[in-house]
């Protein structure tokens, strides 16, 4: 499949988060080719502004940044908002901790450097457990419950509000598939 063939619904919407200006220049010039709307921000800070702003169907982060790094990023995401899934990217030599919490919290991983193609398929996969993260939040009775679903903590039908239980069923399935 080229990338000009990929099946992106153009009205979603887009967030990086980098310090690095020349990369994130790069990656909107590129992903406005697939997107109507694709922010760009330098900073922690400015991120999690621009998430409580509006709607955000990605969240693509740099794990390190100065002041906030991309982990308490995303922990101060999934406050605001459990269903906007978000990504993590590095160049870094990162520790064992470090690799347990991406295994245990982060949606996705993306080592760099890597290849425009591997960066579609990476969004891509965003973009996906959006479209199943969305309406399996509205059927879950809490953020927290949300949360300890996804990590497994919790079985399906103690999570879900009552009445939810077909609907529920069938995005858990989605999501198996997509993870």
């Amino acid at each position: 499949m080229s990338l000009e063939s990929e099946p992106y619904n153009r009205e979603q919407k887009i967030l990086l988060v980098d310090d690095d200006n020349t990369l994130l220049k790069f990656f909107k010039i590129h992903l406005n080719k697939f997107f109507a709307k694709v922010f760009v921000v330098e900073s922690a800070k400015e991120a999690l502004a621009k998430v409580k702003e509006g709607e955000i169907d990605l969240v693509v982060s740099d794990i390190r940044m100065p002041k906030v790094d991309g982990f308490e990023l995303l922990q101060k995401i999934k406050k605001v908002d459990p269903s906007i899934p978000v990504f993590l990217v590095s160049g870094a030599l990162l520790t064992e901790e470090q690799k347990d919490f991406i295994s245990q919290e982060v949606d996705g991983f993306l080592k760099k450097p890597f290849s425009v193609e591997e960066f579609h398929l990476y969004i891509s996969r965003g973009l996906q457990l959006r479209e199943i993260y969305r309406p399996l939040f509205a059927v879950t009775r809490t953020k927290k419950h949300f949360m300890e679903l996804l990590k497994n903590k919790v079985e399906l039908k103690d999570a879900i509000k009552r009445g939810s239980h077909d609907e529920a069923v069938l995005l858990y399935e989605e999501l198996k598939k997509v993870s």
